[in-house]
């Protein structure tokens, strides 16, 4: 294999192992963007089958927890999206990009459902969105400002 001395670096290196540009974003696209895509697609998808019942389930209220774990992860999706959009996304940029796009999609899916047959707006369906997702959104910003913050001594 051939080697060469690049010249920012000033290492050997192999140029079959040397990563463009493109690719670089490419796999940060494809490891931090894509999945909150994918998800939002899947909790749409699923948002818009007619007639669709919730499983029957012994658990009270099993409706709200779904629907606060399935926007806790998308959350955390979000979250994790937004703060790799570049080298120094700031913390509070981050967080109020994801509860914003949380907001606008966890309404625009209570939305469609108003135009699918046998299925229906809930209020509460929306709070508990929120709710699920809010609480994840706080505890990762909380985490993110305690590791950044020397303790006290």
């Amino acid at each position: 294999m051939e080697y060469f001395l690049t010249v920012e670096a000033g290492l050997r290196t192999n140029p079959s192992k040397r990563k463009g540009p493109t690719e670089k974003y490419m796999r940060a696209f494809l490891y931090y963007h894509l999945p909150v895509i994918v998800y939002g697609a899947a909790i749409l998808m699923v948002s818009s089958v007619p007639h669709l019942k919730s499983p029957e389930l012994r658990i009270l209220a099993a409706d709200k927890v779904a629907h606060f774990l399935e926007y806790a992860l998308f959350a955390l999706l979000a979250y994790r999206s937004f703060s790799n959009l570049a080298r120094k996304t700031k913390r509070n940029l981050t967080l109020l990009l994801s509860f914003g796009l949380l907001t606008v999609f966890a309404l625009f899916d209570e939305l469609l459902q108003s135009y699918t047959p046998g299925r229906f707006p809930d209020t509460m369906d929306y709070l508990f969105d929120l709710l699920g997702g809010t609480l994840v959104l706080l505890y990762l910003h909380w985490r993110q400002l305690r590791a950044t913050v020397p303790p006290d001594r």
